[in-house]
């Protein structure tokens, strides 16, 4: 693993509990805090873009081992419910734009593909999250219904997401 991203990653927790201070963390059934991220092209989109919708937030980084072991497995859930009515997006922590962007189009990640700004402090606090990769699950209105859904490759978040009513 890169130095670097050692210590991107010990900051980006020093700055969670130092810097968020006052941000309530979200709990089950409360409405999810709203994000407003930009994909690869600079659109800008933000929580009430799929309303509507079931929403599958995977919180990952290019230079996250785990989170790349996953990306199979996600993939596979999401070509196997393509017709239930849940948006798959990735929000990336990655510093790096380009290398994120270089990322996710050489292996074409499918769903929406996102990238924190300057407000992912917030955003991480939000959601309590200290580690990556890190799944979290809200209904058609935007309500919480897991902070800590299971990974991809554990057969219990497909069981999960096959259960949702359309």
């Amino acid at each position: 693993m890169k130095l670097k991203y050692v210590f991107s990653s010990l900051g980006i927790l020093i700055c969670l509990s130092v810097f968020a201070d006052g941000v309530k963390p979200a709990k089950v059934g409360e409405q999810s805090p709203d994000f407003q991220f930009a994909d690869k092209n600079g659109k800008m989109y933000s929580l009430k873009d799929f309303k509507g919708q079931y929403v599958f937030i995977d919180i990952w980084a290019t230079h996250c081992f785990p989170c790349k072991e996953e990306i199979p497995y996600l993939e596979e859930i999401q070509e196997k419910l393509k017709k239930k009515n849940i948006a798959f997006i990735g929000i990336a922590t990655d510093l790096d734009k380009d290398e994120w962007i270089k990322f996710i189009e050489e292996k074409a990640l499918k769903g929406t593909q996102l990238i924190m700004d300057r407000k992912w402090i917030s955003f991480m606090h939000s959601y309590d999250v200290a580690t990556i990769p890190r799944y979290i699950l809200l209904d058609k209105e935007g309500k919480i219904i897991n902070l800590n859904m299971p990974r991809p490759s554990n057969p219990q978040c497909m069981k999960i997401l096959k259960s949702l009513k359309r």
